[in-house]
């Protein structure tokens, strides 16, 4: 999931313009289920603009609300999790780039009353009572929150100067400029290929040899762990067990045998008992065995293994352990594994003769990818294509004999060279020389709202970059947190 994250993570950061009132009072709910500390002090100083620890928390606040309701199971990390994602200098940088649009307000002279900043307290419907501001209400919220109403009626000043700021410059497209946008997403070439299938290869064994030595640290084995295991199946237990102990079981978790609201007679469910109370006792067995071998006083025979047997959930865990370190019970097959990783050895290398098949398809590949491209570059010119007909950037699909991937990577390779013919090395290997013959921009769009929509925001997140790299050679920026300094 982190790995997801950082991935996605350009599109979850906070813009630095805040539209409404709903935002700042939206961060405020939920204030009490984190524990920020709300440190008095400066982080940081932009031009004449004092960055306190207070906004620092409450803008991480919302940045973590905001990945929370964008990422799946988010809310399953804990505060070390979230604080290595670095979400803490995401938010300063948010706090920072509204900081630069303050300086410019106040280099412009703009500024925010107190009527205006009470007006938009009053709209917000989230201190209305019937329709209407009821100050009760909002004074129990910021209470409730442990939100200080001279902090919250400042964010709302913020946002209202930020808003004045924002409506200076353009944010709508022009017709020209969406025109101009779609101008190359209309675009359809009219295309001719031609594939070339490559030839078989003769490898001698000293060229084979000499890849091989090469290149022999690409040819390791796969990682080989020596493991101590302790099994525990309930059924190895079964011996042992009384009708005292089972009837005792079953006292203690009578809710366990219920059946529609009324509880079931022992006799009936005695079955049931002795396979959830053997199940228990096999539990708390493997977890002597997991602090037995913990301590080492427990050594069963070890085996050394390249290919562990277990269930991928299992495996996974076993490759992660340390050496040394002894893996919790986990369930399995019906029963409970513990597992010690005593050696793992992630080095050993191929000898020749175990890696001479893989060292054949890597040097024949070679040979036939320099033999396709010495082909295509002599037959490019002059070539005698099959007409494919037409092709858009966002083409789908298969194009002859070309699988879904390599028809992908021809049709983007067509689209991004600016020239009429040419060819592209494809895996396989295989090449397609290619001659456009033909252009149109009729190629019809399906959405072209959406594609508005991105526009807009790509021409919004342009404009903010240029405008904060001019705001930033203006206003000299500050930090006094060292944990927070690049």
């Amino acid at each position: 999931m982190i790995a997801w994250m950082q991935k996605h993570k350009k599109y979850l950061v906070v813009t630095i313009w805040v539209s409404t009132i709903a935002f700042v009072a939206a961060g405020m709910i939920g204030w009490g289920q984190y524990n920020f500390s709300f440190a008095s002090g400066n982080v940081a100083k932009v031009g004449r603009v004092l960055i306190t620890q207070e906004e620092l928390d409450m803008a991480y606040k919302q940045l973590v609300d905001a990945y929370s309701q964008s990422i799946p199971n988010f809310k399953d990390l804990d505060e070390k999790q979230i604080k290595a994602m670095g979400l803490e200098r995401s938010a300063l940088q948010v706090l920072i780039n509204q900081a630069l649009l303050k300086n410019l307000a106040l280099d412009l002279g703009l500024g925010v009353s107190s009527d205006e900043i009470i007006a938009e307290i009053k709209k917000s419907s989230m201190f209305q009572k019937d329709g209407h501001f009821d100050e009760e209400l909002y004074k129990k919220l910021l209470q409730e929150n442990h939100y200080r109403p001279s902090a919250f009626e400042d964010n709302v000043k913020n946002a209202l100067i930020l808003q004045k700021i924002s409506a200076l410059f353009p944010k709508a497209t022009t017709p020209l400029e969406f025109d101009s946008f779609l101008w190359a997403l209309q675009l359809q070439d009219k295309v001719r290929i031609k594939i070339l299938e490559p030839q078989a290869v003769v490898l001698k064994e000293s060229d084979l040899k000499s890849y091989y030595e090469q290149h022999k640290n690409t040819y390791k084995k796969p990682p080989s762990y020596t493991l101590e295991s302790v099994e525990v199946k309930p059924e190895e237990l079964k011996a042992g067990v009384s009708t005292q102990q089972l009837q005792d079981y079953y006292q203690k978790n009578k809710s366990a045998y219920s059946k529609g609201g009324k509880l079931e007679d022992f006799e009936h469910v005695k079955d049931k008992v002795q396979q959830a109370y053997l199940l228990h006792k096999a539990q708390e067995l493997a977890l002597e065995k997991y602090l037995a071998l913990k301590k080492n006083t427990l050594k069963p025979n070890a085996q050394t293994l390249s290919n562990l047997p277990y269930s991928e959930a299992i495996n996974q865990k076993i490759e992660a352990l340390r050496v040394g370190e002894v893996l919790k019970p986990q369930s399995y097959e019906g029963g409970w594994l513990v597992v010690k990783l005593r050696t793992k050895d992630s080095n050993q290398i191929q000898t020749f003769k175990e890696a001479q098949a893989q060292v054949r398809a890597a040097l024949s590949a070679i040979q036939q990818k320099e033999q396709l491209e010495k082909e295509a570059s002599q037959q490019v010119k002059n070539f005698q294509g099959e007409d494919i007909g037409t092709i858009t950037s966002d083409f789908q699909g298969s194009i002859h004999d070309l699988s879904p991937e390599q028809s992908q990577k021809l049709v983007r390779h067509i689209f991004n060279q600016p020239y009429k013919q040419g060819y592209v090395i494809l895996e396989g290997p295989k090449a397609v020389l290619y001659q456009i013959y033909a252009q149109d921009f009729k190629h019809t769009l399906k959405d072209t709202h959406t594609l508005k929509e991105a526009f807009g925001n790509l021409k919004a997140q342009s404009f903010d970059g240029v405008l904060v790299s001019m705001l930033r050679a203006q206003y000299p920026i500050t930090l006094y947190a060292k944990n927070l300094q690049e």
